[in-house]
């Protein structure tokens, strides 16, 4: 009987490959068929614990024909070479956010994909949420008037044991920021995707309570390229922790979300929608980062199994990773400089 099945690796077995490997068993068409991890013992612990082959090498592991797709789970900044290598050995590939920390190793990831022909998923997952579609949808739409004001605050908490939980935590080489790049990038990831692109930046950080080389709060203000301004407001400094914000504010309407709830929705002639209430409460992220759920990267996965069944791009491909990317970086830029950074046209 033929394998139906789209097989998955993963390449790095920390906490964020558990979100893939869930998504993997769960999703319609998928089959998780290896995992590799440069700690021996890390690899061989996952391999048992699913009951899949497992190694410390991960170009041996994309020897193996079965393996269709990888999974590139490893710190930020070490997305290369699994990413580059999986590539070449004509893998798909899914990168968990960031796709990189610097926009050079980026487009290596995505020039050896496109040499190949294979293709490039980011990971966005909260771009599935029902409550975030609605609003994007009734800005995209002009039903809010012409666009005031896009806002994002995610005010959270991390203790200190958080960044000590791994070397490559905390830093500029290896985490390619703090609140903004590793906490912020999702909901910095929404506001853009609902707002269109955004033209030019302004900014400040510091790094206020913790003992880390990147920052832990950072502010910075919005230049919309359709007019609007807005904010960013990014910290793990705070106790204890609130939902993060996203605020759409219209000359005819404004919509307002908590961590994919909708609290304000002030829309001419439509009704709040009615949505079913999540599995997981993303809520909780804001004082934990354990407590994602899995829905969206179970939609990712899935996608992906359509990606390489039927053909077509992800939604959420390459380059949708190094856009937002480019944006975070941006930030950091203004606010390392006190100048103003112009982002190139979408």
């Amino acid at each position: 009987m033929v394998d139906k099945h789209v097989g998955f690796a993963v390449v790095g077995c920390g906490v964020v490959a558990e979100y893939h490997i869930n998504a993997i068993q769960r999703a319609a068409g998928a089959r998780l068929v290896a995992v590799s991890d440069v700690v021996e013992e890390r690899a061989r612990q996952t391999g048992a614990r699913y009951g899949v082959p497992w190694f410390a090498d991960h170009r041996a592991m994309l020897a193996l024909p079965e393996v269709d797709v990888v999974c590139v789970c490893t710190p930020s900044g070490l997305r290369i070479p699994a990413a580059t290598d999986a590539a070449a050995a004509g893998k798909h590939l899914v990168i968990e956010k960031p796709i990189d920390v610097t926009l050079e190793n980026a487009d290596r990831i995505l020039d050896a994909a496109a040499a190949a022909g294979v293709q490039v998923m980011c990971i966005f997952q909260l771009r599935y949420g029902a409550a975030i579609r609605h609003a994007r949808r009734v800005v995209q739409a002009g039903t809010l008037g012409r666009m005031v004001l896009g806002d994002a605050y995610i005010k959270w908490h991390r203790p200190q044991e958080y960044y000590q939980s791994g070397s490559w935590r905390g830093t500029w080489t290896t985490e390619g920021g703090g609140a903004l790049m590793t906490q912020g990038i999702h909901t910095v990831d929404l506001l853009q995707w609902v707002m269109g692109p955004i033209r030019r930046v302004s900014a400040r950080m510091g790094t206020l309570v913790h003992r880390i080389e990147v920052e832990d709060t950072i502010v910075a203000t919005l230049e919309y390229a359709n007019g609007a301004l807005g904010v960013i407001e990014a910290t793990t400094a705070v106790r204890p922790g609130t939902p993060a914000r996203l605020e759409f504010l219209g000359s005819q309407g404004t919509v307002v979300l908590e961590a994919d709830r909708i609290v304000t929705w002030e829309v001419e002639g439509e009704a709040p929608p009615a949505i079913a209430p999540a599995a997981s409460d993303v809520a909780k992220a804001a004082a934990d980062a354990k407590t994602f759920g899995t829905e969206g990267h179970q939609a990712q996965i899935e996608e992906m199994v359509r990606v390489v069944t039927t053909g077509g791009r992800p939604a959420i491909d390459g380059q949708e990773g190094r856009r937002t990317l480019a944006l975070v970086l941006a930030i950091y830029q203004a606010a390392r400089t006190g100048v103003p950074v112009e982002l190139p046209p979408a």
